[in-house]
């Protein structure tokens, strides 16, 4: 399945591409792998931002590169963006302290391990590491912010939820957060899982008693080629920090496109992760 999965890779990627690679790290006596994309205007000199895609579960990280597709935008807006590949093709988002958790795979200690030798190989701005992902990669980027919260500066989730026992055992810094959710989800829904995944109203609530933000958000509706779609903003956090969420209305669960104000929602995800450092809102 390995060799597999790497042909599907090699198969998939462009061969002029010579910026896209496919990397890998030992982990745990493990070969964990990543795809890494460095940007045209990539100089060694200057310390650019990271930005983490997490696929899926059941997905693999050469999938999602082609279901969200962020290259050109790495290379517009020059930064480095890095696809991890799950093992087992999913992500384990719970804390080692969680018994009721029959996943072991310490998938914290490989993204940390990962980005020290991304850090040691690139010119990377520290302070401007980035995540996103979807479904179970956009729960394993809300557990990154509470879990690597001295690295991970800012995040945004797209059909995904923050697994309850993590939200209960950690206690984040203030940072940026953005959620992208379908109302008719039913993989992740919306109102979330008893027991098991906060509800993207509690999920904001958490991050609200964490960033100390306006507890009434600003709101807007508009519509995107006939898609309904609110805008939620929850400002003023420590820090300048804010919430933002865009509620799709009759959605399931899917990587999510639309276009706000002229911008698709690839360039919204960056625009709104790239404003901020681990210090906040960069002034």
């Amino acid at each position: 399945m390995k060799n597999l999965w790497i042909t599907i890779f090699l198969i998939s990627c462009s061969e002029n591409d010579n910026s896209f690679s496919l990397e890998t790290i030992d982990h745990d006596g493990t070969a964990r792998k990543y795809i890494l994309h460095i940007p045209e205007k990539y100089d060694n000199d200057i310390a650019i931002p990271l930005m983490l895609n997490f696929h899926g579960g059941g997905g693999t990280a050469s999938g999602h590169v082609y279901t969200s597709d962020m290259r050109s935008l790495a290379d517009e807006e020059n930064f480095i963006l890095v696809y991890p590949q799950g093992l087992y093709n999913v992500w384990n988002i719970s804390l080692s302290s969680d018994n009721s958790s029959k996943n072991t795979t310490d998938d914290f200690g490989f993204i940390n391990a990962m980005l020290n030798k991304i850090i040691s190989e690139y010119s990377v701005d520290t302070t401007r590491i980035y995540a996103t992902g979807f479904s179970n990669g956009a729960g394993m980027a809300h557990a990154l912010a509470c879990v690597m919260n001295d690295k991970i500066a800012a995040i945004v989730s797209m059909g995904g939820l923050l697994y309850k026992h993590t939200s209960e055992n950690t206690i984040p810094s203030p940072k940026g957060i953005m959620t992208i959710h379908g109302t008719l989800d039913e993989d992740r829904p919306y109102d979330g899982i008893e027991n098991y995944y906060l509800s993207i109203n509690e999920i904001h609530e958490f991050w609200i008693n964490i960033n100390k933000t306006n507890t009434t958000p600003l709101v807007s509706d508009f519509e995107s080629e006939g898609q309904a779609v609110g805008y939620y903003s929850y400002n003023n956090g420590t820090n300048n920090t804010s919430i933002e969420h865009y509620k799709v209305y009759g959605a399931g669960h899917y990587w999510l496109e639309f276009i706000h104000n002229g911008v698709n929602t690839n360039q919204l995800i960056w625009n709104f992760v790239s404003k901020y450092d681990l210090n906040g809102l960069i002034n």
